[in-house]
């Protein structure tokens, strides 16, 4: 019996993560996180930019999912809409 390999909506291009994310969050969990970010099964939202004012159309086709880690730190994974970038950051990063 073969089994088919599990498939992933998108392939990332290049990583980023802030400096606060990387000290604060178990690797393992961030590893996690991505992997249901590529396959779609994260919290999806579209988090409003500061000061309030709508988000341009490019950053409203933002793939946006909220992550919480082993310790209920909760965490987002950000891919731009060309796919060039995907970027792990605390919420009050934003």
């Amino acid at each position: 019996m073969n089994r088919k390999p599990e498939t992933y909506s998108f392939l990332f291009d290049h990583f980023a993560i802030t400096v606060q994310a990387f000290q604060r969050l178990n690797p393992i969990d961030l590893y996690v996180a991505t992997l249901r970010h590529a396959a779609g099964r994260g919290v999806r939202f579209s988090p409003l930019p500061p000061g309030g004012r709508k988000p341009s159309w490019r950053e409203r086709n933002r793939r946006t999912t909220m992550h919480r880690d082993r310790h209920g730190t909760s965490f987002w994974v950000i891919t731009e809409p060309d796919l060039s970038r995907t970027t792990i950051l605390l919420p009050e990063e934003y």
